[in-house]
C-alpha cells in the first residue's frame, strides 16, 4: 500500500464506517481493516491520518486507537516464536520507531495518550536492544519550558518514560535489568535532572497564570514518579550526587500552596498529587537508603506532620494523608530515626493531632456501610483498606509502639476511657466513640496477626480477654440484634480477630450470640456473624492442638438454629451469594462430624436449589467453591458412617450435574468432575460394578473437547484414575486405546499437565492385569523417551522415575530393563546415570517409599544388575543413591490408608482457613476441593510396612545366593556412614548379611 491521498481517503472511509451506528456496516468495515492490516505501510498510513490536522477529529481518534490496537496485537515480542503472520514488517517497525516520538509530542493530548500507550508496548518489547535511539529522541524533547505546547510535548515524553521505567519498582534484580537501568541513568538521568531544575525554577514565576501552573505541576507530578522509578532498585550515583538538590526542592514543594491547584471535588488536585508522590519518594529513601537520607529526615518529618495537621477530612486528601503517614511510620519503626519523636510534647502532638483525627469514621464510611455492604466488608475485614486514612493511621500508631509502646498506650488509654464513658451516657448519639474505642484497642493490642489466625501476639499493656468480657460481650448480648448495627459489626469483628486470645469458655459463650446476629437485618452484621462463627470453629484447643476448642457437643444444641438462619440469608434477595455465609455452612457441617447426619436431607435439598440457581450465572467464585466444598463434606461424612448412602447422593446429584455438562458451565465442570471422582473412589473395592450412569459418563469424559480446557484436566485425570481403580476391567478396557491416547497427549504436548498423564499411566499399571497392557508397552516407552529427548524438566524426570518404580514392582525389574534396552541398546545405563542417580533423592516424600522399593528390586532381582552388563558400573552407585534417599526421608514407614485419609481431612481443614482470591477477572481454572482431596495410597501398606527392612531382607537373600561377592563389594565401596546405615536397617529387620 502506497502512502498517497487515495489510500488515505479509502482508509479514512473504513475508519468512519467503524463508527457507524449500523452494526452490519461497522462489522464489515472492521473485517476489511483486519484484512488490509497485513499490507506494508498500513501502520504508516494510520500514523499519517493521526498527524494531519485537516482530517476530522473523530477520524484521527479512530486512526490512533486502531494503530495502538494493531501494535498491541502484532508487535513481535522478545519470544520470536510468538510472532504471527500478521506481524509488522521490519521496514514498517523501523519507520514507526523513527517517527512516533516526534509525532506524539506534536499531537493533541487525546492523540498523544494513545501514541504514548503504543510507544510503551513497543518499548517493552524493543528497548533497549532493538531501539537504541529511544532515549536520545526523548531527551531531545526536554527543553526550557516557555509555552503550553512545549509542556504538552514534555508531558507526553515524561508519561512515556514513566510507563517504561515503572517496572523497575517491582522487577526482580538481574544483570540484564541492571544493564538497562545503567543505560537509562547514563543517557536519561542528567537531562531529566536539568528538566526538574528548570521546572522548579519556573513555577514561582507563573503563580498568577493558573493554566501554566497546572501544566508545570503536571510535569512535576510525572517527574517525581520517574524519580521513584529510577531509585527503586538501588541508590544510583547520579541521584546520590544530586540528593541535596532534589530534597531541597521536595521540601519547598511540600510547603508550597496555591488555592487553584487543589480540587473542589472528591478527587485530589494536582498539587495534592505532587505532594503525595514526594511523600512516597522520601518514604522509599527513609526505608531503603536511611544513611543517606538521615540528614534530611527531621525536616521532612516536621514538614509532613505539620502538613497533616492542616488537611481536613475531605476525601480529596485521602491519598496524601495515607502516603504521608506511611512515611512517618517508616521513620518511627527505624531505630536511627525514631529519636525524632522523643522529647517535649512531640509524641503527644503526633498522637493527638495527626493520628487520632484519622481514626474516626467519616460520613462516607457510614454511607458505605449502609448502601454498599460488599465494598465495606472488602475494605474492613478483608484488609483491602490499605490506602485508607484509618489504616494508615493504624499503621503509624503500631510503628510508634515499637519504641514507645508504654507511652503511646498510656496516652490513648485516657482517650479510650473517656470515649467509653461518653458512649455509655448516650449510645445513640455517641456510638461513633465506641467504634473508635474498639478500633484503637485492636490497633494497640495487636503485636502480630495473620489472616489465618487473627491476632497471634498481644501487647503486655492491654488485656484482650478483660476488654472482651467488659466491653464487647455485653454489647453482643444486647437483646436487639438490629440496634446500632455498625457497633455490633465492630464487636463481631473484634471477636474474629481476638478469637485465639480467648479461653474456651468465652468462645462457647459467644456461639449463641453469633447465631442470634445471623438474624440481623443488616448485611454487614449478618456476614460478620457468619464469619465469626466459622472462625470460632477453627480455634484449636489450647491443651491439644490436634482438636478444636469448640466440640461437636458444643454445637449440637445450636445446629438447627444455625442452619435455619444461615440458609435464610442464602435465600434472601440481599445476600443470596454470600461467600462468608456459605463458608460458615461448610465449616459447621464439617465440625459437627456425624452430628450433621440428622440434617442431611434438608441440607442437600437446599444446597441443590442453590446450585441450580447459581449455575444460571456463576458470578461469585468463592461462593461457588464453598458450595461444592459443603456438598463434599456431607458426602464424605455420610459415606464414612454408611457407604450405602452413596446411591442416594448419586440419585440427588446426577440430575443437577448433567445440565452442567450439557450446557458446559465452565466454572462448575471442574468441581463436578472432582465430586464424581470422589463418589467413584468411595465405592467399596471389589463391588460388582459401578452404576450404569457412570458408564454413560465415561464415554462423555473421553471426548477431546473436555480435555481442551486446561482447568478441567486435573479433575478429569483424577476421575479417570477413579474409573481405572473401581471399574477398570468392566468399563475402562472397552476404551483402553482412547485412555492411552489421553496419556500420550498429556505427556507429549503439555509441560503443565504431563504429570497428570503419568498419574493415569501409573493407575493403569497398578490396577489392570498386565495382559491388557502387553501390546502397548513399547509404544508407551517410546512416548516417554521421545518427550524426555524433546523437553526434559525436573518434574518430568520425577514422573518417569516414579513410573519406572511402579513398573518394577508390578512387572519386575528384568522387564523394565528389557523394555528400555529395546528402545536402544544399553539405554538402561543412561537411565540410571542421568535420571536415577542425580534425581532419586529429590523425589517427593509421598513417593519415596515406592521408589525405595522399586530401586531395591532393581538392585536385587534382575540378572543384568547382579551379574550382567550393568553390575560393575551401576550396582554400587545405585545402592548409594538408595541409601541417600532413605536418609533424606522424614518417614519411610508410611502411614496406613486410614491414617493417610484422616491426615488428608485434617489438611483440608487447614487449607480452607484462608479464602480463595476473589478477583473480578476470574476464569474457570482448576480449584482443588480440599474436602475431596485424594489421599496418597500406599500400595505396600500391609505387605511392606518399612522399606528399609525390605532392603535389608533383599540384601540378605542376595548375599546368601552370592557368597562374598556383594558383601565384599559393599565393604570396599561404601563409606563408613553408608555401611552403618545398612547395619541399622538389618537390625530393624532382624537379619544378618552373610
Amino acid at each position: 500500500m502506497e502512502i498517497n491521498d487515495q489510500n488515505l481517503e479509502a482508509l479514512a472511509n473504513y475508519l468512519r464506517k467503524t463508527l457507524s451506528p449500523n452494526g452490519d456496516e461497522r462489522a464489515e468495515a472492521e473485517k476489511t481493516l483486519k484484512q488490509i492490516e497485513r499490507n506494508e505501510n498500513y501502520s504508516s498510513l494510520l500514523l499519517t491520518l493521526c498527524e494531519r490536522s485537516t482530517i476530522p477529529d473523530e477520524i484521527r481518534r479512530a486512526s490512533v486507537i486502531t494503530f495502538k490496537n494493531f501494535v498491541k496485537r502484532n508487535w513481535p515480542s522478545l519470544d520470536a516464536s510468538s510472532s504471527t503472520t500478521n506481524s509488522i514488517s521490519i521496514r514498517d517497525r523501523n519507520h514507526i520507531k523513527e517517527h512516533i516520538i516526534d509525532l506524539m509530542t506534536r499531537s493533541p493530548e487525546h492523540i498523544q495518550q494513545q501514541l504514548s500507550d503504543a510507544i510503551t508496548v513497543i518499548g517493552k518489547c524493543d528497548f533497549p536492544d532493538q531501539w537504541p535511539t529511544l532515549l536520545d529522541t526523548m531527551v531531545r524533547q526536554f527543553q526550557q519550558p516557555s509555552t503550553g505546547n512545549s509542556f504538552q510535548s514534555i508531558n507526553g515524553v515524561l508519561k512515556t518514560a514513566h510507563s517504561l521505567f515503572e517496572r523497575y519498582r517491582y522487577e526482580q534484580k538481574s544483570d540484564e535489568l541492571w544493564l538497562e537501568i545503567k543505560l537509562v541513568l547514563e543517557k536519561f538521568a542528567p537531562a531529566f535532572t536539568e528538566l526538574f531544575k528548570s521546572l522548579v525554577a519556573y513555577y514561582p514565576q507563573k503563580i498568577a497564570d493558573i493554566v501554566e501552573m497546572k501544566n508545570i505541576f503536571d510535569s512535576l507530578y510525572v517527574c517525581i514518579k520517574i524519580f521513584y522509578d529510577l531509585n527503586a532498585q538501588e541508590l544510583p550515583e547520579h541521584f546520590e550526587d544530586n540528593l541535596t538538590l532534589y530534597m531541597t526542592h521536595f521540601m519547598a514543594l511540600l510547603s508550597f500552596d496555591h488555592p487553584n491547584l487543589h480540587s473542589d471535588k472528591h478527587d485530589p488536585g494536582i498539587l495534592d498529587r505532587v505532594k503525595t508522590e514526594i511523600c512516597r519518594a522520601v518514604a522509599l529513601y527513609a526505608d531503603n537508603y536511611s544513611d543517606e537520607f538521615k540528614p534530611f529526615a527531621p525536616q521532612f518529618a516536621l514538614a509532613i506532620w505539620s502538613l497533616l495537621t492542616r488537611l481536613n477530612l475531605s476525601p480529596s486528601f485521602d491519598d496524601l494523608v495515607g502516603t504521608a503517614m506511611q512515611f512517618l511510620s517508616t521513620l518511627a519503626a527505624r531505630s536511627h530515626h525514631c529519636s525524632m519523636f522523643e522529647g517535649g510534647d512531640i509524641l503527644k502532638i503526633v498522637c493527638e493531632q495527626v493520628i487520632l483525627p484519622n481514626l474516626f469514621l467519616r460520613e462516607s464510611d457510614i454511607e458505605e456501610f449502609e448502601d454498599n455492604p460488599e465494598e465495606y466488608i472488602r475494605k474492613d475485614i478483608e484488609k483491602s483498606d490499605s490506602a485508607t486514612r484509618r489504616r494508615a493511621a493504624c499503621d503509624f500508631l503500631q510503628a510508634l509502639c515499637i519504641f514507645f509502646e508504654s507511652q503511646v498506650i498510656a496516652l490513648y488509654s485516657q482517650y479510650i476511657e473517656t470515649m467509653q464513658k461518653e458512649y455509655l451516657q448516650n449510645p445513640t448519639l455517641n456510638w461513633s466513640k465506641k467504634d473508635t474505642c474498639i478500633f484503637l484497642v485492636l490497633s494497640l493490642a495487636s503485636k502480630g496477626e495473620t489472616q489465618k489466625l487473627g491476632i497471634t501476639k498481644t501487647s503486655s499493656f492491654i488485656s484482650i480477654p478483660v476488654y472482651y468480657s467488659n466491653s464487647v460481650l455485653p454489647e453482643l448480648q444486647s437483646p436487639d440484634v438490629n440496634s446500632l448495627p455498625l457497633i455490633k459489626a465492630d464487636c463481631l469483628k473484634f471477636l474474629i480477630y481476638v478469637r485465639n486470645q480467648l479461653d474456651r469458655d468465652s468462645l462457647v459463650k459467644s456461639l449463641p450470640e453469633c447465631t442470634r446476629y445471623l438474624s440481623s437485618q443488616n448485611v454487614v452484621v449478618q456476614t460478620y456473624a457468619a464469619h465469626a462463627l466459622e472462625r470460632l470453629l477453627l480455634v484449636r484447643h489450647p491443651a491439644d492442638q490436634k482438636h478444636t476448642a469448640i466440640t461437636k457437643n458444643d454445637l449440637i444444641p445450636y445446629a438447627q438454629s444455625m442452619y435455619d438462619k444461615l440458609f435464610q440469608i442464602l435465600t434472601s434477595d440481599k445476600s443470596y451469594e454470600n461467600e462468608y455465609v456459605m463458608r460458615a455452612v461448610m465449616r459447621l457441617s464439617s465440625s459437627l462430624h456425624e452430628g450433621v447426619l440428622p440434617y442431611l436431607s434438608q441440607l442437600m435439598d437446599k444446597l441443590v436449589l442453590i446450585l441450580r440457581r447459581s449455575s444460571r450465572n456463576p458470578s461469585k467464585p468463592n461462593f461457588n467453591h464453598y458450595l461444592f466444598e459443603t456438598i463434599t463434606v456431607l458426602i464424605r461424612t455420610s459415606v464414612t458412617q454408611n457407604v450405602g448412602v452413596l446411591n442416594q447422593f448419586e440419585q440427588i446429584l446426577f440430575p443437577i450435574f448433567t445440565p452442567i455438562f450439557t450446557e458446559d458451565i465452565a466454572e462448575f465442570v471442574p468441581y463436578v468432575l472432582q465430586i464424581l471422582g470422589f463418589l467413584i473412589e468411595s465405592h467399596p473395592t471389589g463391588s460388582t460394578s459401578l452404576p450404569e450412569a457412570y458408564r454413560i459418563l465415561f464415554q462423555l469424559i473421553l471426548t477431546p473437547a473436555f480435555w481442551d480446557r486446561s482447568g478441567n484436566i486435573p479433575a478429569l485425570s483424577r476421575l479417570l484414575q477413579a474409573y481405572i481403580e473401581k471399574g477398570g476391567e468392566n468399563i475402562v478396557l472397552e476404551k483402553l486405546t482412547v485412555v492411552l491416547g489421553i496419556f500420550q497427549r498429556l505427556v507429549s504436548q503439555s509441560k503443565v499437565h504431563d504429570h497428570e498423564g503419568f498419574a493415569i499411566l501409573n493407575s493403569l499399571v497398578v490396577h489392570l492385569p498386565r495382559i491388557h497392557l502387553e501390546n502397548y508397552l513399547k509404544d508407551i516407552f517410546v512416548v516417554i523417551f521421545t518427550r524426555l529427548t524433546k523437553a526434559k524438566t525436573q518434574k518430568l524426570i520425577k514422573c518417569i522415575i516414579i513410573f519406572f518404580c511402579y513398573f518394577v514392582v508390578k512387572y519386575g525389574a528384568q522387564e523394565l530393563i528389557t523394555q528400555v534396552d529395546n528402545i536402544q541398546a544399553n539405554m538402561f545405563q543412561m537411565v540410571i546415570d542421568r535420571l536415577f542417580l542425580p534425581e532419586l533423592s529429590k523425589i517427593d516424600e509421598n513417593d519415596k517409599k515406592l521408589c525405595a522399593i522399586g530401586v531395591t528390586h532393581l538392585l536385587c532381582d534382575p540378572i543384568p544388575m547382579i551379574s550382567g552388563v550393568y553390575f560393575v558400573q551401576l550396582w554400587l552407585p545405585l545402592l548409594q543413591s538408595l541409601l541417600q534417599l532413605f536418609e533424606s526421608s522424614n518417614e519411610l514407614q508410611t502411614m496406613s490408608y486410614a491414617e493417610k485419609k484422616k491426615q488428608a481431612q485434617e489438611e483440608a481443614e487447614e487449607e480452607l482457613l484462608v479464602g480463595l482470591d476473589d478477583t473480578p477477572d476470574y476464569t474457570p481454572a482448576f480449584s482443588c476441593l480440599a474436602f475431596a482431596k485424594k489421599p496418597h495410597i500406599d500400595i505396600f501398606s500391609t505387605s511392606i510396612p518399612d522399606a528399609r527392612c525390605h532392603l535389608a531382607k533383599c540384601l540378605q537373600t542376595l548375599t546368601a545366593s552370592h557368597p562374598n561377592q556383594f558383601l565384599n563389594l559393599m565393604k570396599t565401596g561404601l563409606s563408613t556412614e553408608h555401611l552403618s546405615h545398612i547395619q541399622k536397617y538389618c537390625s530393624l529387620a532382624n537379619v544378618t548379611l552373610i
